[in-house]
């Protein structure tokens, strides 16, 4: 299949072109910066905001997995209206894109941070999202963005995939990343400080497993479907400090707890058993597993980069 990537140049999007050319699929980027990293896909340079360039780059595209948006939820603080037009009028120019080219479906990626409005601390893909109450602008763009797929699906016959992301790890992530400063301040001998007992959790997901993921998500059970997308294990900030340390036996990590800060939110379990019974998809890593595979990476790419 023509696969069109938007946000294909980033973090989470880049692996996936990696993915989907491994998978026999003719890649195309479409995505405001450049790619960084070595690809056969054909770039397409373009703003999701752009409805009539996007309407251009999707002619005889199959499928289009949308990725592009801002993710930074400290930026989208600051560009709250600039933020949210990236985040939801540009996916509603991927879904116009996508009708009137005629594309298979759209695949989307959302997070597992629309769960912030229910008091479930267990979730899957049945938990009602509604009345929502999301506790960040970020979280209501993805919201919004999944009424908007279930709304074209229902107009106008566009079919859709959501994927709803738990936290990436792994290379090429961004250096605002939980586990990028961490490894940051270890090789730099510097403290890993901590707010609270550390205890506070996620399910971390290593990019590639995710990117794999969103591979299946090509698969006929997905059209019109919800999916969590998410890790193994519930990993701790305290378990990330503690793995580095671990791993890093020289570098003799020191960790230093600070007083909590309010609002810090202990963590919700995210079940992803869905997507292992219609898709037959799972993480292939487990925790420490990915971290023994991602942190000679952070240090041949990231670490000898800056010290040149």
């Amino acid at each position: 299949m023509k696969i069109m990537v938007t946000g294909g140049s980033g973090f989470i999007g880049s692996h996936l072109v990696d993915k989907l050319f491994l998978s026999g699929h003719e890649v195309v980027i479409f995505d405001k910066d450049d790619p960084i990293y070595k690809s056969k896909a054909i770039y397409i340079k373009g703003n999701i905001l752009d409805l009539g360039r996007l309407i251009d780059a999707t002619q005889g595209i199959d499928v289009i997995y949308h990725l592009a948006a801002e993710a930074n939820v400290d930026i989208i603080l600051k560009n709250p209206v600039y933020s949210t037009q990236v985040n939801t009028i540009g996916t509603i120019n991927v879904l116009e894109a996508a009708r009137k080219n005629k594309c298979k479906r759209v695949i989307f990626a959302s997070t597992d941070w629309v769960y912030g409005g229910t008091k479930d601390l267990n979730v899957d893909e049945k938990t009602s999202l509604y009345p929502p109450s999301p506790d960040h602008i970020y979280m209501a763009g993805k919201i919004a963005s999944e009424m908007y797929l279930a709304n074209y699906q229902k107009l106008y016959g566009v079919d859709s995939t959501v994927m709803r992301f738990g936290i990436p790890f792994g290379p090429r992530a961004r250096a605002a990343t939980v586990t990028y400063i961490f490894l940051s301040k270890a090789f730099n001998l510097e403290p890993i400080t901590i707010h609270g007992s550390g205890e506070q959790f996620r399910q971390f997901i290593y990019v590639e497993d995710l990117a794999e993921g969103c591979v299946s998500c090509l698969h006929n059970n997905a059209r019109n479907e919800i999916f969590n997308l998410n890790g193994p294990e519930k990993v701790s900030v305290k378990r990330i400090a503690e793995t580095i340390k671990k791993l890093l036996p020289e570098k003799e990590v020191k960790i230093n707890f600070l007083d909590a800060r309010e609002g810090d939110f202990k963590g919700r379990l995210v079940d992803s058993s869905k997507a292992l019974n219609l898709l037959n998809w799972k993480p292939k890593h487990s925790y420490e597993e990915a971290m023994k595979k991602y942190i000679p990476w952070f240090k041949e790419n990231i670490l000898c980069l800056n010290q040149k």
